[in-house]
């Protein structure tokens, strides 16, 4: 009797962990490959599968089989654009992610009404970054930010712990001030492998020298924590922030 109630234990916990491990198997970070395509305008103000109102404004998505309200960030194969959306829908199609409009143009999707995309299932810690996106994209508009920097700074999301962002402002780290856009160069090409696509040199106006930078940080955790390595190499370098217009 005794070897009968621990069998009936160890199979109700083999069972209740095979459906936590199901109903969680999203909850880690994982990439999808998808087709990607966007809404008909005819779905505006329906209802969707979570039981939300349609709009082609707000940042969501469907997908067959990501839990509804999970973060998602896409991105677009040919040009390595991202965007955050949440799913709140049914697709009825395998491999396929229907965008709302807002979130195909800022892939370029809307161009050309499919591409390849890569999915990538996030937490619920990205939620506030989710909520906050269309002031980062009035941020990036305000600044003439160009697609790589916008890129960077979208990146620099997911690298960091923080789940509130303050925008309108990014951060950035100076390593130096120098004279001659030779000795800038010199400098730039200096830097770690990690910090290569994100160093610029500027020159300071109507003067001969030069800012050497690096950046844009989405947070000014991610950015702390860069210049704790930086100041190794660069005992001048320091934070920065830039605000929007």
């Amino acid at each position: 009797m005794v070897d009968l109630k621990r069998k009936e234990f160890i199979g109700i916990f083999v069972c209740l962990f095979l459906l936590f491990v199901g109903t969680n198997i999203f909850a880690q970070k994982q990439v999808l490959t998808s087709r990607a395509t966007y809404y008909h305008d005819r779905f505006e103000n329906r209802k969707t599968s979570s039981g939300e109102v349609f709009s082609q404004k707000r940042y969501t998505a469907a997908h067959k089989t990501i839990p509804l309200n999970t973060i998602v960030k896409v991105t677009n194969h040919k040009n390595g654009r991202s965007v955050f959306v949440k799913i709140n829908d049914r697709c009825a199609r395998n491999g396929i992610i229907d965008l709302s409009k807002v979130a195909a143009k800022k892939i370029n999707l809307f161009q050309t009404g499919t591409t390849t995309v890569s999915v990538e299932v996030l937490g619920n810690e990205y939620r506030k970054i989710w909520e906050q996106q269309p002031d980062m994209y009035s941020m990036f508009e305000k600044n003439n930010m160009s697609e790589s920097m916008q890129q960077k700074y979208i990146d620099s999301l997911l690298n960091s712990n923080e789940t509130q962002i303050s925008f309108p402002i990014a951060y950035y780290i100076r390593i130096a001030i120098v004279e001659g856009k030779n000795a800038a160069n010199k400098l730039v090409q200096s830097v770690p492998e990690e910090f290569k696509n994100k160093v610029k040199s500027e020159k300071i106006y109507n003067e001969d020298f030069y800012y050497v930078t690096i950046g844009p940080f989405a947070t000014k955790e991610d950015a702390n924590l860069s210049l704790i390595y930086l100041k190794r190499l660069y005992p001048s370098a320091h934070l920065i922030k830039k605000k929007g217009k």
